[in-house]
Order: C-alpha cells, then structure tokens, then sequence
C-alpha cells in the first residue's frame, strides 16, 4: 500500500473519530486526545496529519461536503438529460436529497455546531462559504432546466438550499412528522411550476 493510500485512510480514520467525539460532547469541549482514542491512534500522530483540533474540523467539512458531492453528482446526473426533465423528476430527487441530507440525524446535529462555531471563526466560515456556493451552483445547473431567467434561477436554487438547511436546523428542534414538509415542499415547487408558465 503506498505512502499516500496510508496517510488518506488514516486522515479519514481519524476525522470519522472527531464525528463520533461530536456527537458525544461539543466541539470545544472535545480534546485532541480524545479524537486520537477514538480513531486508536496515539495523539502525537494527529498532529503529523493536522495543524490542530480546528484544521481536523475544517477537513472535516470538507469531507463531507465531498461525501454529499458525489452521492448528488450519482443520483442526480444520471437522471437527468437536460431534455427529459421535469417538475415531477426534480420533486423525486430534490426529496431525495431531503431525505438523506437534511434529515440525517447525527449530520443536522454536527452541523448545527458548526455554523454556530463559524459565526466565530472566519477559517471556519471561509470553509462553509467555499462548499456552500458549490452546492448553489450545483442546484443552480438543474433549476436552470426550468427557468430560462438565470437570476430567477440562482434565487430560486438558494431557496431549495436555504428550506433544506432550515429542515434541518428543524428536525432537531421538532419531531419530523410535526415539520409538514410536504405541503412546505410542494410550495417551493408550485413557485417553480408557475414560473415556468409564465
């Protein structure tokens, strides 16, 4: 196995540790020792991989984003031809994405700190902004099947994004069956519908 194989399977060993640490106790309170018992590794080894505690959580982001990335880029791309869509297949897969991003438990929950802690830290912020601008842009290439107007579509896209992170923000504050997501869902998708009408 090479050197680089190694040192990625051990960076990603040791940010799944910082996941499981972030799900016990906060962030702040989550030692870097902690995160090295965690992943079993001795602790001077986190800092061959990792500036800090807070670079463990900026590659963290990162990762995950990266995760949600190519799940979207696989379900998604290969259901739609430009030609072929429609309000009913984006409903399809736009809930999908729902379903498994913005009600993932354990996910919502980290990355509820995670924005608190950006408020913060501009590292931190800088990570999100980069991330969450390439998943407007992403959602932007499909909403733009739809609507011919780019503006409408770039607000239209943050939209999507903006109710799937308050879902998700939600559904640690409420039960889910108490969120209503389908008559919310088929709002957001009705201004669509009827935008393309116009």
């Amino acid at each position: 196995m090479s050197k680089k194989v190694v040192r990625d399977e051990r960076k990603l060993q040791i940010m799944e540790a910082l996941h499981q640490c972030m799900l016990e106790k906060p962030f702040y309170r989550t030692s870097i020792k902690e995160i090295a018992r965690k992943a079993d590794v001795n602790h001077g080894l986190l800092h061959y991989y990792f500036k800090n505690k807070e670079d463990i959580l900026i590659q963290y982001i990162g990762y995950t984003f990266d995760q949600y990335f190519t799940m979207f880029e696989k379900r998604f791309t290969t259901r739609f031809k430009e030609s072929e869509t429609d309000i009913k297949t984006f409903e399809k897969q736009y809930r999908w994405m729902l379903n498994e991003v913005s009600f993932n438990e354990e996910y919502a929950r980290i990355f509820t700190e995670i924005w608190a802690l950006a408020i913060y830290n501009h590292k931190i912020m800088e990570k999100l902004q980069k991330h969450y601008q390439n998943w407007h842009n992403r959602i932007f290439s499909l909403v733009k099947n739809f609507i011919g107007d780019d503006m409408t579509a770039r607000r239209m896209s943050l939209t999507l994004i903006a109710f799937s992170e308050g879902m998700s923000l939600f559904s640690i504050l409420f039960k889910r069956e108490n969120l209503c997501t389908d008559m919310d869902f088929r709002g957001l998708l009705n201004s669509l519908a009827a935008r393309t009408e116009q």
